[in-house]
């Protein structure tokens, strides 16, 4: 997984070392989110999502764009994040 910074918009980098987590190469924002700290979903919660027909929505709407934008060569993680963070 590739975090992008919501500071700047540039893709992060994983850092190792005694905090780990992804780092901003531009402005050094820190983050762990893709490390799933603190996220542990229980068998009932996944079942709840599978079940959330907005979430369904969503992520068919996610997989068409990124399936587009790869078809036209466009940077389809800019492109959704863009979308994702004005929504």
């Amino acid at each position: 997984m590739r975090c992008g910074c919501p500071e700047c918009d540039a893709y992060m980098v994983h850092a190792d070392g005694p905090e780990l987590g992804c780092v901003c190469p531009y402005c050094g924002y820190r983050c762990t989110a893709c490390l799933g700290t603190n996220s542990v979903l229980s068998r009932e919660d996944l079942q709840r999502l599978r079940e959330d027909p907005s979430l369904m929505v969503r992520l068919a709407d996610d997989l068409r764009l990124l399936t587009r934008e790869e078809e036209e060569g466009e940077d389809a993680y800019s492109t959704s994040h863009a979308r994702n963070q004005a929504q």
